[in-house]
């Protein structure tokens, strides 16, 4: 997987079309804030219905990215794979 773009606490790696991005927590221990995947055909709308019916709570509104929580409780980040994203 190549590197996409990095930050001290943010690593973006390219997977296919698609990628592949983890950030690191505030907390100490070292800790993980959340993870994120590139999808390809990335459909938010879509993706925001089945969160909804596995009831599980999602924020933002924007067609490009958003996070919502695992059911394992983990915060999770899925966007488009062009998506660019912050470090």
């Amino acid at each position: 997987m190549p590197l996409r773009q990095q930050s001290a606490t943010t690593h973006i790696l390219g997977v296919g079309n698609s990628c592949f991005g983890i950030e690191q927590g505030d907390n100490q221990p070292a800790s993980v804030n959340h993870y994120d995947f590139g999808i390809e055909n990335f459909n938010a709308d879509a993706i925001r219905a089945r969160l909804t019916e596995l009831n599980l709570k999602f924020s933002g509104t924007s067609q490009e990215s958003f996070k919502f929580n695992g059911p394992n409780g983990f915060l999770v980040q899925v966007n488009g794979p062009n998506y660019v994203g912050h470090v």
